[in-house]
């Protein structure tokens, strides 16, 4: 079994190093071959030919990358640039996400006209529509060094809009399962309320160590050992991993004050292979049943996130009188969709009000997210460069 997961994940990692050449040569973001890397290992392909399997281990490694992701969010976005963008950062998660739930739902309605359930399907992927994938934004903007409104208020969405995803999700409960409002509000408000608070205590502490310490080397266990003690906690309390990982690395940063790079720095230094674990993992679990059965949903759902996703950045960003590369281009950084949403598609099968309607959305959602992840770093690359904020060279 142990050799087993040692080889898998060897041959994962061997295959995206050597497609990052491929990345280098022309001129696309590694993570978007990284992805293609792991496709090639998925079942369907060389997976299925070699018995190459991809146990439970997994799910490990994905929500461990996910959360030291999440940590360099938080503790990229600084209090002074909040209070720079803060009313385009908010403006804009909620055009975003209002965008996405509106043109979803009224795609697959449409689409699924006549049928007992389109309602509460089309519902559902509606509110899934909303949250981003935070790596994907992340691993672009730190490979191209990128810095800039664009990229602060980037940052900023990607924080928020996974909060307010579990929000709408949670009240939907409401109209799907008969929960009382009030019950779906306060769940709501303990998963995000608990996650902040636990994140800020957490940040605090590591701040509060982080100051005594003066041997360089200690850092990186330091970083590492509150990271994970805060998704352990976070796990048994049932607060949000993700938005517990960001306000840690947000609280941590502000804590420490001048000296914040020096908790963010050994993260930083091993972010390369954290997306190298991630992206290969995440193409490898790619499944083409999953992807024909109901094909032309998942290209609806795809399509229509897309749009919503432009048009309600583009006029939350014109509203707020936001800069002009944030108004034309933030909507293109915030395609790519993973994490949060899988969970919560998931979350569908242990409610036997969702039976088969749970199974058709975690397909749509799965194969979805495999597209988001390959056209998301290049549509995010394209807009940094068109608003001029890569630092370096592509040649």
């Amino acid at each position: 079994m142990q050799q087993g997961i040692f080889l898998s994940l060897g041959l994962l990692l061997v295959t995206g190093l050597l497609f990052s050449l491929l990345a280098a040569r022309f001129h696309l973001p590694r993570i978007a071959v990284y992805a293609l890397a792991g496709l090639v290992w998925s079942q369907d392909l060389l997976g299925g030919v070699t018995g190459l399997q991809l146990g439970d281990w997994t799910s490990t490694l994905t929500d461990t990358a996910l959360a030291l992701i999440a940590y360099l969010i938080g503790g990229s976005v600084t209090a002074n640039q909040l209070k720079r963008l803060g009313k385009t950062i908010f403006a804009c998660t909620v055009g975003e996400v209002a965008g996405a739930a509106l043109v979803v739902f009224v795609a697959v309605w449409l689409f699924l006209n006549g049928e007992p359930d389109a309602l509460s399907l089309a519902a559902l992927l509606a509110v899934l529509a909303a949250s981003t994938a935070p790596a994907a934004t992340v691993a672009v903007i730190h490979e191209y060094r990128s810095r800039g409104p664009l990229t602060t208020t980037l940052l900023g969405v990607v924080a928020l809009d996974d909060a307010l995803g579990i929000v709408l999700f949670s009240l939907l409960m409401v109209w799907t399962i008969g929960t009382s409002l009030t019950g779906a509000i306060s769940m709501a408000g303990l998963e995000i309320g608990g996650a902040l608070l636990l994140g800020a205590l957490m940040g605090w502490a590591l701040a509060f160590f982080g100051h005594r310490v003066r041997n360089p080397h200690f850092f990186l266990p330091m970083v590492l050992s509150a990271l994970l003690l805060s998704q352990g906690l976070a796990a048994v309390w049932h607060c949000s991993p993700l938005l517990t990982a960001m306000a840690l690395g947000f609280v941590a940063r502000a804590t420490f004050k001048s000296g914040g790079e020096r908790l963010l720095a050994p993260i930083e230094y091993l972010e390369e292979l954290v997306f190298l674990v991630f992206f290969t993992l995440a193409g490898a679990h790619f499944e083409l049943d999953v992807f024909l059965q109901g094909a032309e949903l998942i290209v609806i759902y795809v399509i229509a996130r897309v749009l919503g996703k432009l048009a309600g950045t583009r006029l939350a960003a014109r509203w707020c009188r936001a800069p002009s590369a944030v108004s034309r281009y933030i909507g293109l950084g915030l395609i790519p969709q993973a994490g949060i949403a899988i969970g919560l598609a998931l979350s569908l099968l242990n409610h036997p009000t969702f039976a088969e309607q749970g199974l058709l959305i975690v397909n749509v959602i799965l194969a979805s997210t495999l597209l988001y992840e390959l056209l998301g770093p290049i549509a995010t690359r394209y807009a940094l460069m068109k608003a001029g904020e890569i630092r370096r060279t592509l040649s």
